[in-house]
């Protein structure tokens, strides 16, 4: 290339540059030059003689080295010791700070923008590492296992609870676990320290914390074998928050006693804080298990305990399962009656834990990604932008000598601060987000109390930091650093746009925005259109105005059935003469608690099934109960006070028991049997969601209370008040009733739903909130590019009104271009989400991943959304005046 005259650039500076930047430019080269002389560079481009010439004319003060060229054919390479690359990064990091204190506003929206993504992305990926990523906290986490009984062969469940003596012969099997122990929920009152509290516990065969999990106490000792011996003295192991809480950290707590059902407990032992079985985690006392295979009452048919264990060292789960099917296959063919079609499943313990949080956390996981994304692609579009600004200062250094690696090192420096800068308060707000997350997420999310913002969280803030910086940075730096000094001269100095090439990349990052903003509102829009369907499920019950209370009666004061009647027929008179209560009844499975226990069961005048096939869940409820919990009555009759203890014994049968058993004939009148005991069919009631919302109806029947009692009921109560306004006097009716008692639950019905659908409601809410961040940054790119392009074509704009163009032709030619971005994006971003959100379909109910109401109303948000965001801009270029355009030029 010809040298440039001395001249021309003199000309050209005068021109191009105002005087301030001028100044600086001047200033850099100075020291450019200086380096030049005093470290080993060497040029061969005359160009930068002419161009040192050129700035010593414009500013005589100045002493630069003289650097003659060495060749004039080409220039060499230059060779950069480590020191100068030192001193230039500081350089870069000085003049990046001292640019962007010119550029407050443009900088604080860039940090605020890539702190809301960095930030967002850092404390959902706290979550997930708490959850689901860290290995258990115990010794050797792989080797435990859940172990269950499997159904499958009886089309029942994969993972059911399991027997008692079916668990004695595998923990038999040596070779297959080093130990397993079972356990099960207690729910004890604790009395003799202030008033009776409901405490939440669970039992477990002796080995669970010792042998299972490998944790010792922090005070005392653990249960020995001797423990869980029937008859043994009963003791207790307190967690570390119930010590510290009800027993003000006593030091001597060992060897204590507590009163829990009104029976004496020795507490033998504190677990060291911190320390929650994570399948327990909300427990906070444990007691053993005392039980014996010939002891055990319900055989090996009764499924009411789970289990865990540890595999032995150096066997793997596959060879441990298929130990774990032989062994099943012996006991069906030793027990035909009770183990057919029963196997045993074991799964890694964590992956079971965290099997129903999954999909959701990584779903939001990848959201806050594009989150992210589209962040970076907004201030992608800002760096474009004000890199066209910046091209005349940028051309002119380019042709004083600085080499395109040496601006684009320059441009990503910068990138490299604002993306620090952002990452820094981010991790601060994920710090904030994180502690709200937890506290936000649903009664009992597994694994949330291990959720914290560690080095590992930090490592990976810095990772996507460092990502983001190189994603948004590396565009603008790659296409500013081709500054075209003559294009530059064309465009009269301005920061031209280098034509088409630049708009067509500002356009194309403006469609990758509306694509990933589309695919997170179709997710968070079928995400929406499935919580209002599990809302407008039919439920069975009506749980307006009901108040319900849990209440479990200790065995030493109600050791029998009529002592336990007694006292709940007293109790529902009691509560029966609070005014504002309009029908009160028991049971002992609220809908929707998922406790009910099951049993086989034979029709009078069928054959008799096989064992397991013929499955029923089993309900009891005190009359009233149906009325008060708006269950309807679809035939028959309800349970009224003569179905007592004296009366032959009946059964309310479900909906779908009637149905599957009873298509074509009326079941009223016919006899079923549970066990050894014949009970009539008196009445059908319609189906209740007992096992969540999403889950289908089982066969289910109502027992008469009098005529089956158990310890634990909920009495229900229907009210024509607000429920929560009577809450404190169903306390004290209660406590008079019987003061040592104490309320495992009161709450609303209403409350009880809500809390079925916690998990789903709060997964809604996040996505969403992401999803309307997402649209915001996608309206602001929006606005941002066509804003942009209207200021940089305001002379096409006046020309083309002062030939004649209406202000209505210029905006909707605005409008038009703006809108066939979007189109385009909109497209995009349909098939992306018709392919990424079939990975949600276990997360919907009741719609389809591709439901075409949800993809077709998302893209009508979208472009209302975008008509608005390119509407201001196109009012604006509407009414551009030509004589004001013309006269500036």
């Amino acid at each position: 290339m010809r040298p440039t005259p001395p001249r021309l650039a003199s000309a050209i500076l005068r021109l191009t540059l105002p005087y301030k930047l001028r100044e600086a430019i001047i200033g850099d080269i100075e020291e450019g030059f200086y380096r030049i002389a005093k470290t080993p560079l060497e040029y061969g481009d005359a160009r930068r003689w002419y161009w040192g010439q050129t700035l010593r004319s414009l500013n005589p003060s100045l002493r630069l080295a003289a650097v003659w060229p060495t060749s004039r054919r080409s220039p060499r390479r230059i060779r950069i010791v480590p020191g100068d690359m030192m001193k230039d990064t500081l350089h870069d990091v000085r003049y990046g700070l001292r640019t962007f204190g010119k550029s407050p506003g443009f900088t604080l929206v860039v940090i605020l923008t890539l702190a809301l993504g960095i930030g967002a992305n850092t404390a959902i990926f706290s979550v997930v590492d708490g959850i689901l990523l860290k290995p258990l906290p115990y010794p050797d986490p792989d080797q435990l296992v859940n172990v269950w009984s499997d159904y499958t062969r009886r089309n029942g469940p994969l993972r059911e609870w399991m027997g008692y003596p079916n668990f004695h012969d595998l923990r038999a099997e040596s070779e297959l676990l080093t130990d397993i122990s079972l356990y099960q929920d207690w729910g004890p009152t604790l009395t003799e320290r202030g008033p009776a509290q409901s405490v939440l516990g669970a039992q477990f065969t002796p080995g669970m914390f010792s042998n299972v999990l490998d944790v010792e106490p922090a005070l005392g000792r653990g249960f020995g074998p001797d423990d869980g011996v029937p008859g043994a003295p009963p003791v207790v192991l307190l967690s570390h928050g119930f010590w510290n809480r009800v027993l003000a950290g006593d030091p001597a707590v060992v060897g204590k006693s507590l009163l829990f059902n009104d029976e004496p407990h020795t507490v033998v032992g504190v677990m060291p804080a911190g320390f929650h079985p994570p399948f327990l985690s909300l427990t906070e006392i444990w007691r053993p298990l005392q039980q014996s295979v010939a002891q055990h009452q319900g055989g090996r048919a009764s499924a009411i305990f789970r289990a865990v264990g540890r595999l032995d060292p150096g066997v793997s789960l596959e060879v441990a399962r298929a130990r774990a099917d032989a062994l099943g296959e012996r006991l069906e063919r030793e027990y035909p009656e009770s183990n057919a079609g029963v196997g045993y499943a074991l799964f890694p313990l964590r992956d079971d834990i965290v099997a129903q949080a999954r999909a959701g956390l990584w779903v939001l996981l990848s959201a806050v990604g594009f989150v992210l994304l589209i962040a970076c692609v907004n201030v992608a579009n800002l760096l474009l932008a004000r890199g066209t600004a910046r091209s005349s200062e940028l051309a002119i250094r380019s042709a004083l000598g600085a080499e395109r690696p040496r601006i684009i090192r320059q441009l990503m420096t910068e990138s490299g601060l604002l993306a620090l800068a952002g990452g820094g308060i981010g991790v601060a707000l994920a710090l904030w987000g994180t502690d709200l997350l937890v506290s936000l997420a649903p009664a009992g999310t597994p694994r949330i109390d291990e959720v914290t913002v560690d080095g590992r969280i930090l490592g990976f803030a810095a990772a996507v930091t460092i990502a983001a910086g190189f994603l948004f940075g590396v565009l603008p730096a790659l296409r500013s650093s081709r500054a075209d000094l003559q294009e530059t001269l064309k465009e009269g100095g301005r920061g031209a746009d280098s034509g088409a090439r630049k708009r067509g990349l500002r356009g194309a990052l403006v469609v990758t925005q509306v694509a990933m903003a589309l695919v997170l509102l179709v997710g968070s829009g079928l995400l929406l259109r499935s919580f209002q369907q599990l809302n407008a499920v039919d439920l069975g019950f009506n749980p307006s105005n009901v108040l319900t209370a849990s209440i479990g009666l200790p065995a030493v004061r109600y050791p029998d059935r009529d002592a336990r009647h007694i006292f709940f027929a007293d109790l529902e008179e009691r509560l029966r003469a609070i005014p504002g209560i309009e029908q009160v009844g028991s049971t002992n499975s609220l809908p929707l608690a998922g406790n009910d226990g099951d049993t086989d069961f034979v029709l009078e005048g069928e054959p008799d099934p096989e064992p397991g096939q013929q499955i029923v869940w089993v309900r009891r409820a005190t009359p009233g109960y149906l009325d008060a919990a708006g269950i309807a009555v679809l035939a028959g009759r309800t349970i009224t006070r003569s179905d007592d203890a004296q009366a032959p014994p009946v059964v309310i049968i479900n909906e779908t028991l009637a149905k599957r058993y009873f298509p074509d004939r009326d079941p009223i009148g016919t006899r079923i049997s549970l066990g050894t005991v014949w009970r009539e069919i008196v009445g059908v009631a319609k189906d209740v969601k007992n096992f969540g919302v999403q889950r289908e109806s089982r066969n289910a029947l109502y027992l008469p209370y009098a005529q089956a009692p158990t310890g634990y009921l909920s009495v229900v109560l229907r009210t024509t008040v607000d429920p929560t306004s009577i809450m404190p006097t169903v306390r004290t009716e209660i406590a008079k009733a019987d003061p040592n008692l104490a309320l495992a639950q009161l709450t609303t019905m209403n409350g009880v739903v809500r809390n079925s659908l916690a998990t789903e409601q709060f997964l809604t809410r996040l996505l969403s909130l992401f999803a309307a961040v997402a649209l915001l940054l996608a309206a602001v790119g929006i606005y941002g590019v066509v804003s942009y392009n209207v200021t940089r074509r305001t002379r096409e704009m006046g020309v083309r009104i002062a030939l004649g163009a209406g202000g209505g032709d210029i905006g909707r030619l605005v409008v038009r271009g703006s809108l066939g971005l979007v189109g385009i994006g909109a497209v995009m971003g349909l098939a992306g989400a018709y392919a990424l959100t079939r990975l949600m379909k276990g997360l919907l109910f009741g719609v389809s991943a591709t439901d075409p109401i949800t993809f077709a109303g998302v893209t009508l948000v979208l472009g209302i959304v975008a008509l608005a965001a390119s509407s201001i801009p196109a009012i604006r270029a509407a009414r551009v005046d030509p004589v004001s355009v013309l006269n500036s030029e």
